[in-house]
């Protein structure tokens, strides 16, 4: 959620005087856990998490929230990508947060914590001073430190049981891809770059604990969390607002079905080349371009990013930097009519990724095994193009 720096600033500044007000004791007031559903926009997709504190006695209706970021910060893009990403902790008036959700027609849970005065006390305090100027930037990461998990590290925090509490609900997913790829669903285009970034950390078994950086999951969790005396952590769960009906629309253009038409438009350029004794030599440029950039920007994130799952990303084997350097003698055999060799590196490139597979700990997104068999069977058709096309087919 973006929110300008001054803004933000100024509403602090209410807070922490609101703050001060306050007595010790809230035995009237309410603390409850705010879950927002999906949205359409790539960075809506997960859905958000907050915490809603009220006082209906001295009329104070407060959302606070770790989601707030600000392109006004020095190299946000560049920070975003190495993995250096400075989030904000905030807070909104109840009826400013419920507007932007309802003019998104996103849907809003709301789940009341069943917690002693004390408690409530402690996690108000604690959220108000996350919010103060000096404390309230912090070093997100998607999976481990985001809105979701800090919203429920500092509940968890104010429960001296909080070992003890147990939580009953079913399982979603076994890892964080798949725990991904359920959100990602509709949106086939993101699902597919969000893959190929993520290395093999996240096809590791995960835990309830960890897969609560999603907030669906964490919500479903709460409904059913009991501390260790019994008693739930939630005493009441209510609707908001209504998630908005959406239209879905059938999309033929997704990453799978695009593989299989790159396929067979090589099938067909390579068959006019057999036909009209011409060599496409600018299709072969494209296609290790293609190769090449997708294997520099994963090899960046593996050994520059400090995000913790695209270290290891096996898709290496296919996409590096590699094909960049081939590009030239492609080119010069080209020109001068000359089979391509060399090209017996794709082919082992292609041919290593299908065959390591079932072997590495990782999960490859299916159109990457399409476009490995496009560069085996074009590598293979430069390799033996003069004996191919003396075969006199046509």
């Amino acid at each position: 959620m973006k929110i300008p720096t001054r803004l933000k600033n100024l509403i602090i500044c209410l807070i922490a005087a609101i703050s001060a007000t306050l007595p010790a004791t809230a035995d009237n007031s309410r603390v409850s856990l705010l879950t927002c559903a999906p949205g359409e926009q790539i960075y809506e997709l997960f859905g958000h998490t907050a915490l809603r504190y009220t006082d209906c006695d001295r009329s104070i209706d407060i959302v606070f929230g770790y989601g707030y970021f600000s392109f006004e910060q020095p190299n946000f893009v560049w920070r975003f990508i190495l993995g250096e990403t400075d989030y904000l902790a905030g807070a909104v008036s109840y009826e400013a947060f419920i507007e932007e959700y309802r003019e998104r027609g996103t849907g809003v849970t709301e789940q009341i914590l069943e917690l002693t005065p004390e408690q409530k006390r402690a996690l108000r305090n604690a959220l108000f001073n996350d919010c103060r100027p000096q404390n309230s930037t912090y070093r997100y990461n998607y999976f481990y430190n985001n809105c979701t998990t800090k919203v429920r590290d500092r509940i968890m925090e104010q429960l001296p049981d909080s070992s003890s509490v147990t939580f009953h609900g079913t399982a979603r997913a076994a890892t964080i891809r798949e725990a991904v790829e359920q959100h990602t669903a509709s949106q086939p285009w993101s699902a597919f770059g969000i893959n190929l970034l993520l290395g093999a950390d996240v096809d590791k078994p995960a835990t309830r604990h960890t897969l609560q950086f999603l907030p669906a999951y964490l919500m479903s969790d709460f409904a059913t969390a009991q501390r260790g005396d019994g008693t739930p952590l939630v005493s009441e769960e209510r609707e908001l607002l209504p998630n908005a009906e959406k239209e879905k629309t059938l999309n033929h253009f997704t990453p799978f079905n695009c593989a299989l038409l790159l396929l067979l438009l090589t099938m067909i350029i390579m068959l006019c080349e057999v036909r009209s004794g011409k060599r496409v030599w600018i299709y072969d440029t494209l296609l290790m371009l293609t190769q090449g950039v997708a294997g520099c920007l994963l090899l960046f994130m593996a050994l520059i990013s400090q995000h913790p799952a695209v270290s290891e990303n096996y898709l290496i084997i296919l996409l590096n930097p590699l094909p960049l350097f081939l590009i030239p003698f492609v080119v010069i055999c080209a020109i001068k009519k000359r089979e391509t060799p060399f090209m017996w590196a794709e082919v082992a490139m292609g041919a290593l990724f299908i065959a390591s597979a079932p072997f590495v700990p990782q999960v490859y997104p299916a159109p990457m095994f399409i476009f490995a068999i496009t560069i085996i069977v074009r590598s293979l058709f430069n390799i033996y193009r003069t004996r191919i096309c003396d075969l006199n087919l046509y």
